[in-house]
């Protein structure tokens, strides 16, 4: 049953929609910050801070200014936010458009919607109780306006001369209206019929009346934190819906214990407002606290355990909305049963124990953002309090971790599926020649992208990334170099494609870190078979090959780090060998050359990989820049089928005989390959005749082994 749901869920992650909600939360984290720590400053449980905030009264208007600004008109950055990503996705799909028409259309619908400029119009409805309401403005919304837009786009209503912006504008023009009015003659419709200011109003009262319960004992309790946990899950903030009734039947409580304890008699009331916040949803609906120290202890993903660290700050005060939308929680099939289990079951353990004395019933209100334990102690007045959050905290955490498990599963597949569209767009685009924009793909391997960007990032920074070295051989069978290849083992995915890292990289802006660090650790290789040549166990003149793309040696600082790191080391000239490749030739402007031949007149050789009968091929080869060809592996392998091809490779070593290059043939798989090869001029092999990439030690121990071999 659960894995028809998650196939569900799974597919729904694939809808604009779904992904367009998803997204327009994201947007609004940084705003949500913003806000949620402004309400940390304003509500810090120390008695000299509180001092000083009264003391600096700007300081204090300062911080509920911008409270104001963000959390306190939440709802409409989120209608706003989820209406550019679905016209973004939907421009990205169908075509260009005035895709900055439907926030305006989704924040004139959503202001309709809860009654904005009626005589009831309450304010608060802006923050985040109206939040739902938002979420379907913006949807709605953008919806019919970019259907509306790309059935007017074949109509001209406006003159060539005019200002493309002003262009669009216009073409956005009835579509917003339209939108507009079709809102605005809902809400009245609402309005009139039900007797309400608005659709929010009647969205209100009806949630709130749900509730039937009109005294604060455990089965009030529990049915409250029930429906307040199931509208947190599917995006409505239940705490805002049943602010009435908690005000009514459960903030009381705590005033008539603190009363009873002042005339010397006992607390009677254990569920109160304060209990619920402090002891039953420790870290917000849901009691997500317990998740995040479960994924921070637990967490197998790498992608969770770095939301997880950037949400624990506002979490520690409560605050989990990065987490409910980043991870997500919401709409997340997997966490649904603790979402709504783990807050009854901490309700339900506090209850007893308070019940049975082992702690005393809360009797001092404290703010709903008050940290764990300092919370337990202050509301309760007893290090039992704080010990009893602890315990909850625990418990909580021990009830996530299966489903925990079970979502990371879940979403591991989900990831690998990505991963493989991912590669095959890639692969598709590699071969085609075209520029991949990995990033901003759509759906599932657009996602997988951006989060292994930043598993690259994390690669780039705790030099975690491996290189493999493939030997390179004479025609003796003698080891006479290698070429540094770089492999990354993801934790999900297996080895990945090294390009589409490369490629990552180079859209993460860290394409350059990743170059550098590839040829420090390279160079350090160099240096250590350089050791190992002197003492005699390789072959002298044994190099080391690394791979550079064009933004790096046409870059002078590249060049210069290149140089400086080989001469740091002390190499030998020709220890070290730059390959780059003749695409990436391609895109060499004209300054290269002079930085081609500073690496050159450095001892360091330059190779051109991937070699054919490209005019850019020949270009270099005339410059004397290039001291090794490495055949394309196409023409390499297809000697053996293919006399063309033959004659290709026979050109290419006779003019490697008038222009002084040697010619390197890779993916020579065979002996008889190696052989026809050999016939037709070249001299050095590299492919799985001899050996895949190998570790360091292994490439060192078969390269040592084949100077006293017999040629193969």
């Amino acid at each position: 049953m659960f894995n028809k749901v998650n196939e569900w869920f799974a597919r729904l992650e694939d809808v604009m929609s779904f992904q367009a909600i998803r997204q327009g939360l994201i947007l609004t984290i940084p705003v949500l910050l913003v806000g949620s720590f402004c309400l940390i400053f304003l509500n810090l449980p120390l008695a000299p801070y509180q001092d000083m905030l009264v003391s600096l009264p700007w300081l204090e208007g300062v911080l509920r200014l911008v409270y104001n600004a963000t959390m306190g008109i939440f709802s409409l950055y989120v209608a706003v936010a989820i209406a550019l990503r679905y016209a973004n996705a939907c421009a990205d799909r169908f075509g260009d458009f005035f895709v900055q028409g439907a926030p305006f259309a989704a924040l004139a619908s959503y202001l309709m919607f809860v009654g904005f400029g009626s005589e009831g119009f309450d304010w608060a409805v802006l923050s985040t109780r109206s939040l739902f309401i938002a979420i379907v403005c913006g949807l709605v919304s953008s919806m019919l306006y970019c259907r509306l837009v790309r059935m007017k786009r074949s109509r001209r209503l406006y003159g060539d001369g005019m200002d493309s912006v002003f262009n669009q504008a216009v073409a956005g023009l009835v579509p917003i209206a339209v939108v507009i009015v079709l809102f605005g003659a809902v809400n009245v419709s609402v309005a009139q019929i039900a007797g309400v200011d608005s659709v929010e109003e009647l969205f209100f009262q009806g949630v709130s009346a749900l509730f039937p319960l009109a005294t604060a004992t455990l089965a009030s309790g529990l049915l409250y934190l029930l429906m307040n946990n199931v509208m947190w899950f599917f995006g409505i903030h239940g705490g805002n819906m049943l602010d009435s009734v908690a005000q009514s039947v459960f903030v009381p409580g705590t005033a008539a214990n603190a009363a009873a304890l002042a005339a010397g008699g006992e607390p009677a009331q254990i569920v109160t407002k304060t209990f619920l916040d402090v002891f039953a949803s420790i870290g917000g609906a849901g009691a997500l606290l317990s998740l995040l120290v479960a994924i921070l202890l637990f967490g197998k993903r790498r992608s969770s355990r770095r939301l997880s660290s950037f949400a624990a700050v506002p979490m520690f005060f409560n605050i989990s909305e990065i987490m409910m939308f980043g991870l997500p929680v919401v709409w997340n099939p997997a966490l649904f049963v603790p979402f709504i289990v783990v807050p009854l079951v901490n309700m339900v353990v506090s209850y007893a124990a308070m019940a049975v004395g082992l702690v005393p019933p809360v009797s001092v209100d404290v703010s709903w953002t008050t940290p764990p334990l300092v919370g337990g102690y202050v509301a309760t007045g007893s290090l039992s309090g704080a010990v009893l959050q602890l315990v909850c905290i625990a418990l909580g955490t021990a009830l996530y971790l299966p489903f925990l498990r079970r979502y990371e599963r879940a979403a591991d597949d989900r990831a690998r599926a990505g991963y493989v569209a991912l590669l095959a767009s890639f692969q598709e685009d590699e071969r085609a020649g075209r520029d991949s924009k990995l990033m901003a793909a759509p759906g599932s391997p657009g996602a997988v992208a951006r989060s292994l960007a930043e598993d690259v990032r994390a690669l780039v920074l705790e030099r975690t990334f491996e290189l493999r070295y493939q030997p390179q051989f004479d025609a003796s069978g003698e080891a006479v170099g290698a070429e540094a290849l770089l492999r990354f083992e993801h934790p999900v995915f297996g080895s990945l494609y090294p390009p589409i890292v490369i490629e990552l990289a180079k859209e993460a802006g860290i394409g350059g870190d990743l170059e550098r660090a590839v040829f420090d650790r390279a160079l350090d290789d160099a240096q250590r078979a350089e050791a190992l040549a002197h003492a005699g166990v390789l072959r002298s003149g044994f190099d080391v090959s690394v791979n550079a793309t064009a933004a790096m040696l046409q870059d002078e600082a590249c060049v210069d780090f290149i140089i400086a790191a080989f001469r740091a080391r002390g190499l030998d000239e020709g220890r070290v060998v730059v390959e780059a490749t003749e695409r990436e030739a391609l895109r060499w402007d004209a300054g290269a050359s002079a930085l081609l031949h500073r690496l050159a007149d450095a001892g360091i050789p330059l190779a051109i990989d991937d070699f054919s009968m490209g005019r850019t091929s020949f270009q270099y080869l005339e410059t004397s820049v290039f001291s090794v060809v490495k055949l394309d592996g196409t023409i390499a392998k297809g000697v053996m089928e293919n006399e063309r091809y033959a004659e290709i490779v026979a050109s290419i070593t006779r003019l490697s005989e008038q222009l002084g290059f040697t010619v390197l043939a890779e993916y020579v798989e065979t002996a008889e390959q190696r052989d026809r090869l050999v016939a037709l001029g070249c001299s050095y092999f590299q492919g799985y005749l001899y050996a895949p990439a190998l570790p360091f030690d292994d490439m060192v121990e078969l390269a040592g082994a084949s100077r006293s071999a017999p040629a193969a």
